[in-house]
């Protein structure tokens, strides 16, 4: 038997055996499963019993630092906290070793997320030092990230920002405002350096 054959043969095992898990997890932490997800290692899924998390399908979740190119330091998080969070990915997304973590964050089709990428929709502090324990006072407004969008490791993507269909988030870049479609944008605050033709 050639060395293809058994890669494929092996590969078809442990994926095979990897079901019962990602059965049963999913079940647990979101209610549902579609088995065409993958989870490369498990992922960490907290949420609120009332609050809302939509997978599309082919899902993939890198955990695993082996299986990046780069490394991944954390599992892939995903949380949804308060009873009305509400976060949709949608499909053919891949995510590696990134935290999602908000009220209202849409992640469209066909996306990449790299490497400790941060999604966040909210300050998680008042910014005032005397509002600090009050979580009434937190600012929080949604995230949209249109199809076909590649976020570059380490980014971080904050409160109320859009980016549109098709644009490039360069690696390590703070996205404070939106950014269009089709364009490549970086930096801290992240800014467009060139459209995509």
């Amino acid at each position: 038997m050639n060395k293809e054959l058994l890669k494929k043969y092996r590969y078809f095992i442990i994926s095979f055996l990897y079901i019962p898990r990602n059965f049963i997890f999913c079940f647990l932490k979101l209610g549902y499963w579609n088995k065409s997800w993958r989870f490369i290692k498990l992922p960490l899924i907290q949420k609120h019993s009332k609050a809302t998390i939509s997978l599309g399908r082919n899902i993939k979740l890198c955990s695993n630092p082996r299986k990046n190119s780069i490394g991944v330091f954390q599992k892939v998080i995903i949380k949804a906290l308060s009873p009305e969070s509400k976060i949709y990915i949608g499909n053919n997304v891949g995510i590696s070793g990134a935290t999602i973590s908000g009220k209202e964050i849409n992640i469209g089709n066909n996306v990449l997320i790299g490497s400790g990428v941060l999604i966040t929709d909210s300050d998680a502090h008042p910014i005032h030092p005397q509002d600090r324990d009050i979580n009434s006072k937190i600012k929080t407004s949604p995230i949209n990230i249109e199809d076909e969008v590649f976020i570059g490791a380490r980014s971080i993507i904050l409160k109320g920002v859009t980016i549109g269909k098709g644009s490039v988030i360069g690696a390590g870049s703070v996205v404070t405002k939106s950014i269009p479609p089709m364009v490549i944008a970086a930096g801290n605050p992240a800014k467009i350096i060139t459209e995509i033709r």
